[in-house]
């Protein structure tokens, strides 16, 4: 269960995304991106990471919190909030349209504090290692996906 806290705070920090306003090399040590290559339409895997986000819910660690933050059918992009044990918020937006699939934590400290989001815009600079998390997020979410979906672990933009 997410607290009161977390919920409000988290659509503002996911769209500020002050961890990420350093890219290089702090970005890289908590966010990860990946080309997804598939054979089923886009609408069709977004359908099938729909139903695949429920199944995680259940079979994901404990304290893990998935929340289907977005859902745009016509450009076939779907925005997930993750909230971990402690309530750090992760953000995963997949594009089904260009296959890309982008997965970072969104801030220094937990959303579970008042007033997070003003903290981590001041904090931004710190850096801090996620210890791979965003990338076993979507290794995750495309084992648990039942269309075949394959990475190209090339340069992405």
């Amino acid at each position: 269960m997410v607290c009161i806290f977390s919920l409000f705070q988290a659509p503002v920090q996911a769209i500020l995304r002050p961890a990420m306003w350093i890219p290089f090399p702090c970005g890289k040590l908590h966010s990860y991106k990946e080309r997804w290559e598939f054979d089923a339409t886009p609408a069709e895997c977004l359908n099938d990471l729909i139903a695949a986000v429920e199944k995680l819910k259940e079979e994901d660690a404990p304290g893990t919190t998935y929340d289907i933050h977005k859902i745009d059918r016509c450009r076939n992009f779907i925005r997930i909030f993750v909230f971990t044990w402690a309530e750090w918020l992760d953000v995963v937006e997949i594009d089904f349209s260009t296959g890309k699939a982008y997965s970072f934590s969104s801030g220094f400290l937990p959303l579970w504090l008042p007033f997070a989001v003003i903290l981590n815009c001041v904090l931004f600079w710190i850096p801090f290692y996620d210890n791979k998390l965003n990338q076993q997020r979507l290794e995750k979410l495309r084992n648990v996906m039942t269309k075949h979906v394959t990475t190209d672990l090339g340069t992405i933009n």
